[in-house]
């Protein structure tokens, strides 16, 4: 008996240590392994997903086909693929590797049995939280306090608060010619003239520099440097881009529009909602389709549109990329954040899901990029869109009739017009190119026509004989523009008074007439003299959407010998012709030619197909049918008529629904299309369809859009989400934009992403309290401009300190003003100024600086062909028209804006190439002769004219030392060479 019980005390104790170790590794799994394979390996190994056919989300599916063999971490494929090789791991793929601790802990977890708790499934870690300063509202927080006199403005405020608590203080106020060139170049982008900088000297005004902001601000420069820092961040070009690169001749408006909106410091809501829905929110105001250039200023793919069908893959792949450009562009400029990284997976560190991202997707559905007209009157606007949207209801009205009226035919009225397609198909026509007479294109059906043949004498007359048309022409063949009712008639004396009696021979005005195909139509006139025929046409044949009447051949047979044609060669008059050699001239009906089949039997078999065919249509074709088709096509071509009796606008190519089709590529028509959540972004593994929707920046916020709601209100209801006062990264994005724009860097360093992998700001109470100022007072821009460029802390001098660089090496917290290299249009635009070569001529289509070739297929831009003599290129470089594919070396040497992608901030690199380019290139050496033509205009002395070029490049006079060596240097080698040498100063390129 105590053996007994000695032996189920050590059984329970044995099953209770199996229990507890059993307990304390499913702990580890839940407590150490399954976050890391959660915020890893889930995202794309999961149950749908299934990347390389595995999932990680449950044991059944982790633990088979050897990934995962418990007890042996050597013959685990999951092993190999997370441990590095050489410093790089497979896996997780286009992601940092797991750590060598992370690696370690999956290691023993698989030696120790790959212990997973019954029924526990994995899901993709998520970050559902907004526990993020961008995603938090926005708090107008106190100013600091201060007594400091050095503190002008509350920025300054802000900036010593935070100087000081980093042992900092801030530099000494820059000389009156660093700031007049500061701000010259900061707002307007051109550098100030010798005597605007004398001026500024040495006006003793304690107002005098903030009279120069608002003289600046005022300028029409202003808007043409400020709109060049905006169509960076939007991408804007001039082509599409992609292989063709094709050019975007009607991209300029779009730009002319943004140079307008700052210089009428237009109210940033108003910018904002104009560029994503204008034409929505502001319909028959100009700006509100010109805004809309916003949406389609990125690249475009054009064989992906117009040569491939959306319904082929390459097609579909072309349409999901564009709405990603589309969606990205609007969240990257106006929010700040990187959706885009939510297109193939949920968003690996912001709380965005593939749900949100494709949600936007679904408002741009509809949405294509394309010209589209814009009038600069709202009411011929207003108009044209009435006009417009009756021709598209009158046109689907027809299309129904004409379903309507097919369906009443039945399967016979199908089979008889199969039977002609085939029959058409197998005759073998004969024909010269010269078919035959065709009249004015009508738009109506029982719009009247007429022609006739005037013979030289009156003859007697066997018979008329009438040749139809052949022209394959919308698949019609035989028959082409035959009429549908029509009478004959003669007259049979020459009179000179023109007051003949008509006689008809023929009546077919009652009834619809059988389509003779190539059968020759005879009307007997018993050898009767006639002196004219008419055939006049009471309801035209219909070509396509649109009517006509049209005939290959008019015979006159002599009532003697049948064999003569007494009309060859006559006289023809017509009421209209479009008169379009050869085919088409009137002189066709008479010359002895028309087309002709190959086989008489065919012939009359179509013949009598066609005849079967028309008499089915006469039957199923009612009076009253018929009634509603003319009404409504008389309708349609009332209204088309109106459309074209309005002024006809310009153009712009912008975000549209309609547009005239081009190949593959055809218009929406304000449908959307269906959207669904694509794993892995692939456009062949469409998950579920997705209702529109914005970012759910709070987890209480409403960021599903109504169901229901069409192309234009869905854009509608984005627009004023991103423009609500409470919108937490709208009003952040654009003041730190603006800051960065004038020190260099941003508050936040990383301009486009305010997310987890984004910067945090240097100065955040000062970031809300500019966002709360710019959007609670106005939205002005120039009122945000003169805050900050008013303040101290902008008037710094840039001298170094080394005791503070050795705190902030990166000048984060400003105790410094920031030194910076001109961006390349400044560049350009200062040598064009300072040699005299700078046109004033403002907007308007951009100026090319190459040489265009195969402008209709695959254009080529040869820079190297281009004339920089030419006036026309020499406006500022804001108008320049830019080749996305292939752009301007010497601007890209000069690090100029790649518009392939958003450039929220230029590089400034330092390489020999830009000091060869400066120094070397065509337009350099034409901008220093021009330079020295200037010199030597306004005075004559050398030494004068060495004083001068220092002055207007520098704004300066040189030093003595300076002052012989340039006087020297342009002896030896010519006035022109110290021009060029001018333009490789470092004062010249560089502020402060």
């Amino acid at each position: 008996m105590i053996q007994k019980i000695i032996l189920v005390v050590v059984l329970a104790s044995v099953s209770l240590n199996i229990t507890d170790t059993r307990t304390q590794a499913e702990d580890l799994f839940q407590d150490r392994i399954a976050p890391i394979l959660e915020r890893r390996c889930v995202s794309c190994h999961n149950d749908r997903q299934r990347e390389g056919d595995f999932s990680l989300q449950t044991a059944k599916s982790a633990l088979a086909d050897g990934y995962i063999e418990p007890g042996h971490p050597e013959r685990s494929h999951l092993l190999d693929q997370i441990t590095p090789a050489n410093g790089k791991a497979s896996m997780p793929k286009d992601a940092d590797p797991l750590s060598a601790k992370e690696v370690h802990l999956i290691r023993n977890w698989i030696r120790a049995g790959a212990v997973w708790p019954e029924g526990l499934r994995l899901e993709e870690a998520r970050v559902n939280n907004f526990d993020w300063w961008s995603f938090k509202p926005v708090q107008r927080t106190d100013v600091p306090l201060s007594d400091d006199p050095w503190v002008r403005t509350p920025i300054d405020a802000f900036i010593l608060q935070r100087l000081q608590d980093k042992g900092l203080t801030h530099a000494a106020e820059a000389d009156r010619r660093t700031l007049i060139r500061r701000l010259s170049f900061d707002l307007i982008g051109l550098p100030p003239t010798p005597e605007d900088t004398q001026a500024f000297v040495r006006d003793p005004d304690p107002q005098a520099y903030e009279r120069l902001v608002d003289r600046l601000l005022d300028s029409k420069h202003y808007g043409e440097r400020w709109a060049r820092h905006w169509l960076d961040v939007v991408k804007y070009a001039d082509t599409c881009g992609y292989d063709k690169d094709k050019l975007r001749p009607n991209a300029w408006p779009y730009r002319d529009y943004v140079i307008r909106s700052f210089n009428e410091d237009k109210p940033y809501a108003r910018f904002v909602q104009e560029q994503i829905a204008g034409d929505a929110l502001f319909p028959g105001e100009p700006d509100g389709i010109l805004g809309l250039g916003f949406i389609a200023a990125g690249p475009w793919d054009f064989i992906g549109h117009v040569e491939v069908s959306e319904s082929k893959i390459d097609g579909k792949v072309a349409r999901n990329l564009d709405r990603d450009d589309m969606v990205s562009n609007t969240l990257n400029t106006f929010c700040s954040v990187t959706i885009q990284c939510a297109r193939c997976h949920h968003h690996k560190f912001d709380p965005f899901t593939q749900q949100n991202y494709y949600g936007l997707q679904a408002i741009f559905a509809a949405v294509d990029r394309a010209e589209r007209p814009y009038d600069l009157d709202p009411d011929v606007e207003a108009q044209r869109r009435k006009l417009d949207s009756q021709v598209r209801d009158r046109k689907a009205e027809l299309a129904a009739l004409q379903k309507e009226i097919s369906d009443s035919g039945g399967p016979r009225l199908t089979e008889l017009r199969t039977q002609v397609t085939e029959l058409q198909k197998q005759q073998q026509v004969r024909k010269d190119p010269a078919f035959g007479y065709h009249s004015a294109i009508a738009k109506t059906r029982d719009s009247v026509k007429w022609v006739e043949v005037t013979l030289g004498q009156p003859s007697d007359v066997s018979r008329v004989v009438l040749h139809a048309c052949h022209d394959e022409f919308a698949g019609i063949g035989g028959g082409f523009g035959f009429p549908v009712r029509f009478k004959v008639e003669v007259t049979k004396d020459a009179k000179d008074n023109g007051n003949d009696e008509w006689i008809t021979i023929a009546d077919h005005t009652q009834g619809d007439f059988p389509n003779p195909g190539l059968m020759p139509v005879e009307i007997d006139c018993h050898g009767e003299q006639i002196h004219r025929v008419r055939v006049t046409a009471s309801q035209l044949a219909e070509r396509k959407n649109d009517f006509i009447l049209a005939l290959a051949e008019l015979e006159i047979r002599n009532s003697t010998d049948h064999r003569i044609d007494l009309a060859n060669d006559a006289q023809v008059t017509a009421l209209d012709s479009i008169e379009a050699p050869v085919r088409w001239q009137k002189s066709n009906l008479v010359d002895g030619k028309w087309a002709q089949g190959g086989d008489s039997a065919l012939d009359q078999q179509l013949k009598a197909v066609k005849g079967e065919l028309q008499s089915l249509l006469a039957k199923i074709e009612t009076p009253q049918r018929v009634q509603r088709r003319e009404t409504l096509t008389a309708s349609i071509a009332e209204a088309e008529t109106a459309i074209k009796a309005l002024p006809s606008g310009k153009m712009v190519y912008a975000a549209a629904t309609h547009f005239a089709p081009q190949g593959s590529f055809r218009p929406t028509e304000g449908k959307p299309r269906p959207i669904h959540v694509l794993q892995r972004g692939e456009v062949q593994r469409p998950g579920d369809e997705v209702a529109p929707c914005v970012l759910p920046l709070s987890l209480n916020a409403d960021w599903q859009l109504e169901s229901g709601l069409s192309e234009s209100q869905r854009r509608a209801e984005l627009a004023r989400w991103l423009t609500r006062p409470d919108h937490p990264l709208v009003w952040r994005s654009i003041v730190n934009r603006i800051w960065q724009y004038h020190f260099g860097q941003g508050i936040v360093t990383t301009p486009n992403d305010f997310g987890r992998m984004g910067a945090e700001p240097t100065h955040p109470q000062l970031l809300d309290w500019l966002a709360c100022e710019f959007r609670d007072g106005g939205q002005a821009f120039k009122a945000l401009h003169r805050l900050i460029v008013t303040s101290s802390v902008y008037r710094q001098s840039s001298d170094n300190n080394e005791q503070y660089a050795a705190i902030d090496g990166s000048n984060q917290y400003l105790w410094r003003m920031n030194r910076r290299r001109l961006e390349a249009e400044e560049i350009r635009d200062s040598i064009l100024s300072v040699s005299g070569a700078l046109a004033p001529a403002a907007g308007g289509p951009g100026f090319y600086l190459f040489e265009l070739e195969h402008p209709q297929h695959s254009p080529h831009y040869e820079y190297h062909k281009f004339d920089p003599r030419n006036p026309a290129s020499h406006r500022r470089s804001i108008y320049r028209f830019i080749a996305r594919s292939q752009p301007n070396p010497w601007m890209t040497t000069l690090d100029c804006a790649d518009s392939s992608q958003s450039t929220p901030r230029r590089n400034e690199t330092l390489t020999s190439l830009q000091a060869l380019s400066l120094l070397n290139n065509r337009f350099n050496l034409v901008m220093a002769e021009r330079f020295a033509q200037r010199l030597q205009q306004q005075t004559t002395a050398l030494e004068d004219q060495v004083d001068l070029a220092m002055q207007l490049t520098t704004q300066r006079r040189p030093e003595p030392e300076e002052h012989r060596e340039f006087t020297d240097f342009a002896r030896q080698h010519g006035l022109t060479n110290l021009c060029r040498f001018m333009f490789n100063l470092s004062e010249f390129v560089y502020l402060d």
